[in-house]
């Protein structure tokens, strides 16, 4: 008796001591309170108060609930991904100013030019407009409109590289262009995307149809190379200074091209304006008959963004 009282001592002090005592959680949801006396690979042989000594099989046994601590995963598990929305930056510029013409026209008065541009990590969508008007004693005697329209979607690695989709409208009344129309594809590469420095260049393919204002000169088209370069170099503060030059020559005669340069200085001065002198520069190395080749505009203009 004496023997059995202390048996019953010592079991319940190994209850009452974690290091032995365990709760064993079953599948089926019941849960079984013992001490371990032996354990293999296939069952446990546990010591209980109200069963005595127990066979458990481990395949009956919820071992994740049972060692909690064992069967924690070292690390979270694998997350659904995040969608990643990328930033857009806007830019929208709008400049009237003062325009000396010189070439075909020569003349002083006004311009307009609005940019509108859509910016993000992976694509980019500019629209572009610019108008030269004057006129003298109520006569006209300078027109000049030049329209732009180009999506670029960047690609690989790095996105340096990007395909465009441009498409490119002038008019210019006093050199015989009565509307011209210059859809273009490509591709083009970043060298510099900052604001210390924007570099790029690009060469795309097109299709140049060109309509002109005297008919004595027949309409026509033909495909051509668009080849570009771009830059804008932060001179000192908050003036810059950039070049786009971009050029179109004939596939069917390379003695027949076209440039076109536009060199701007813009100092911007608050947050919302800016000043900016622009000289624009078409060249034409086949102009109609009775026309010069080289048309030029300079531009001293307020610029406003918003």
């Amino acid at each position: 008796m004496k023997s059995l009282k202390v048996f019953i001592f010592v079991l319940c002090f190994l209850w009452a001591t974690s290091a032995w005592a365990i709760e064993i959680y079953l599948k089926n949801g019941d849960k079984i309170t013992g001490v371990i006396l032996e354990e293999d690979d296939t069952k446990f042989v546990v010591q209980t108060l109200e069963a005595g000594e127990i066979i458990i099989d481990k395949s009956f046994i919820d071992l994740r609930k049972t060692y909690p601590e064992k069967y924690r995963p070292s690390r979270l598990p694998p997350q659904k991904p995040v969608a990643v929305v990328p930033a857009v930056i806007w830019k929208r510029d709008f400049s009237m100013g003062y325009t000396q013409m010189g070439g075909n026209t020569r003349s002083q008065l006004g311009n307009i030019d609005t940019t509108i541009n859509r910016k993000t990590p992976y694509n980019e969508a500019t629209l572009k407009f610019d108008a030269n008007y004057s006129s003298s004693d109520g006569v006209m005697n300078g027109k000049k409109f030049y329209g732009m329209l180009r999506y670029a979607y960047s690609f690989g690695s790095d996105l340096k590289w990007y395909n465009f989709y441009k498409l490119e409208g002038d008019q210019d009344y006093f050199a015989d262009i009565y509307y011209r129309v210059t859809p273009s594809t490509g591709v083009g590469y970043w060298f510099s995307d900052t604001d210390d420095l924007k570099a790029m260049t690009e060469l795309g393919l097109g299709y140049q149809y060109t309509s002109y204002r005297i008919e004595t000169t027949p309409d026509m088209g033909e495909p051509v190379l668009v080849p570009r370069l771009f830059v804008d170099k932060r001179l000192i503060g908050n003036l810059h200074l950039s070049e786009d030059i971009t050029a179109y020559p004939s596939l069917e005669d390379f003695n027949d091209y076209r440039i076109r340069a536009e060199t701007d200085l813009v100092n911007q001065i608050t947050q919302r304006w800016s000043c900016k002198i622009s000289y624009i520069d078409d060249f034409n190395s086949d102009p109609p008959p009775g026309f010069k080749k080289q048309d030029y505009t300079w531009v001293t203009s307020l610029e406003y963004h918003y």
